[in-house]
């Protein structure tokens, strides 16, 4: 009679043991499964933030050469739709970046801005080169540094 309660104690502890280390390794799997998922997530969400910053960076870069070709010999008036519309992308790209492209990108637009704006006839040839050479060394400034922004690779954190 005694090996028989010992054998029921005996199987009782094995499937206890059985269904503890089942439970363990249930809760392990979903723990790791559930981490790489978020780990997914948000390695998706990075790689779609920086598709659309390189959007528009892309259309404020081509904005800025457009508008700096357009007005080599003649003055943008300030409230030209094209100019509202540099002034639209250059507020996007303000908020979706970090304080290097907004710094880059703010120092662009002030020196687009200024040439495109800028009287041309009414001025020294001297300050009218000077003036776009600057502005062109901010959008290849620019270009570099939204260049370097949206070729990051995800990293965990």
């Amino acid at each position: 009679m005694d090996l028989t309660w010992i054998s029921v104690v005996d199987t009782a502890v094995k499937i206890g043991f059985g269904a503890l280390i089942t439970a363990a390794s249930g809760y392990l799997v979903l723990v790791r499964t559930q981490s790489h998922e978020e780990s997914k997530e948000l390695k998706e969400r990075f790689y779609k933030l920086q598709d659309e910053k390189k959007y528009k960076y892309v259309e404020l870069l081509a904005q800025s050469q457009e508008l700096v070709q357009s007005y080599l010999f003649t003055a943008s008036e300030p409230d030209s739709e094209a100019y509202k519309l540099y002034l639209r992308t250059f507020n996007e790209v303000q908020i979706i970046s970090n304080d290097e492209i907004r710094t880059a990108a703010f120092n662009m637009m002030s020196d687009v801005s200024c040439f495109i704006i800028l009287r041309k006839h009414e001025q020294e040839l001297a300050l009218v080169n000077g003036m776009v050479k600057s502005a062109r060394e901010k959008i290849s400034i620019f270009q570099k540094t939204a260049q370097l922004e949206v070729t990051k690779c995800y990293q965990t954190t």
